[in-house]
């Protein structure tokens, strides 16, 4: 494996704790920001449970890499018999076993698995489905997005939660246009969703579905996954 590019900007200040601190406040601030949180519970609600309807097993086990600050944690281990955090962040994963203590569903956390979602220290084939929520579009090269898909299908048995920023969406649009306009390049990721089914593609997933978020005030897509091929021939 080649050597890991450092983390960006934005996932290393999370290893600061008063930085994680902060994120788990972060959904909470402002109307607009807290009505596209119950939004984004919502999709990922609705596709989790389609993710779980592909699932055999009675007493599943569910990865959440990056758990981040728990904002879907207690949403996770709810529907599941036994859920995994993982984050890069030892703050992040406090504060979301915190957030599984306080809504009740401590005993439902199994294990916790501190490292880059790039090299994830888990075994082949270590859960049954796995959700990875706003972290792809945090990664500008393409390598290290194909990385982390190639590893949340190496450790998953079944299906995939995860989401990415809309290229097409109107917000994204916009964020660019103004960007240009001031001579600044965008730091986020944006791909269509043609895109995004291509890189996943290269992972061994199929896209089945993906909804909006809100193409006026976020962009964010939340996309359902399975895999396409054996965990063996998932690319290194």
């Amino acid at each position: 494996m080649k050597d890991l590019a450092p983390l960006p900007d934005y996932s290393r200040r999370h290893l600061n704790p008063d930085q994680a601190a902060a994120y788990r406040l972060k959904f909470r601030r402002g109307p607009i920001r807290r009505l596209s949180a119950r939004r984004e519970r919502l999709l990922v609600t609705r596709a989790l449970d389609a993710a779980l309807s592909r699932v055999p097993a009675e007493a599943p086990t569910l990865l959440d890499y990056p758990c981040g600050a728990g904002r879907f944690a207690p949403l996770f281990a709810g529907r599941v018999a036994h859920y995994v955090a993982g984050d890069h962040s030892p703050h992040m994963l406090a504060i979301a076993t915190q957030a599984l203590q306080e809504a009740g569903l401590g005993d439902r956390l199994v294990r916790t698995v501190e490292g880059d979602a790039r090299h994830m220290d888990l075994e082949d084939d270590a859960v049954d489905l796995v959700c990875c929520m706003r972290l792809l579009h945090h990664f500008p090269e393409r390598d290290d997005r194909l990385r982390i898909l190639s590893e949340l299908r190496r450790v998953s048995r079944g299906p995939a939660v995860t989401s990415f920023l809309d290229a097409a969406s109107f917000k994204q649009r916009r964020h660019v246009a103004k960007k240009r306009r001031r001579g600044q390049a965008s730091r986020r990721v944006l791909l269509t969703p043609d895109e995004f089914a291509a890189e996943a593609a290269a992972t061994g997933w199929r896209l089945v579905d993906s909804w909006s978020l809100s193409g006026l005030f976020s962009g964010q897509r939340v996309a359902l996954l399975e895999p396409s091929t054996p965990t063996a021939e998932v690319p290194r």
